[in-house]
C-alpha cells in the first residue's frame, strides 16, 4: 500500500500522506508529489493529518518543494491539525513563516481557492 494518495478536490490537487516522512522515504514522496502535480497547478495541498512524525529530511523536502513551487508561481499548503504533534514541530522550525499551514483540508482548500483567485487576471 502506498503511503501517498493524491486526489483532486474542486480542481485542487490534495496529497494525503499516511505515514511518517523521514530520510528513508522523503525522496520517494517528493518524486511522487512532483509527478502528480500538473504543470499549470497553482497550488498543492499536502494533508499530514495521518502523519505522526517528520524528521529533518522530511522538513527539508517540504521546504524545498515549497521553494520549487514558489519559483513556478505556485503555492504549497500544508494540513496539520491543531491536535497533531507535528503542529509543535512546525512552529519550532519556523515552518509557518515559509509555508501556509491549516488545520483541515477544507481550510486549506479555501486558501488555495483564494490564491487562485488572486492569480487570475480580471
Amino acid at each position: 500500500m502506498s503511503s501517498l494518495r493524491i486526489e483532486q478536490i474542486d480542481g485542487q490537487p490534495v496529497a494525503h500522506v499516511s505515514e511518517d516522512i523521514d530520510a528513508a522515504n522523503a525522496a520517494t514522496i517528493q518524486q511522487q508529489l512532483a509527478e502528480a502535480l500538473e504543470p499549470d497547478a497553482l497550488s498543492l495541498i499536502i494533508d499530514l493529518s495521518e502523519t505522526r512524525y517528520v524528521d529533518s529530511a522530511g522538513i527539508d523536502m517540504l521546504l524545498r518543494l515549497s521553494d520549487r513551487l514558489d519559483y513556478r508561481r505556485a503555492r504549497l499548503v500544508l494540513v496539520i491539525p491543531d491536535s497533531s504533534q507535528l503542529k509543535r514541530l512546525a512552529a519550532i522550525v519556523g515552518m509557518p513563516q515559509a509555508v501556509a499551514i491549516h488545520p483541515s483540508v477544507p481550510d486549506a482548500l479555501g486558501e488555495a481557492t483564494r490564491s487562485r483567485a488572486r492569480s487570475t487576471p480580471d
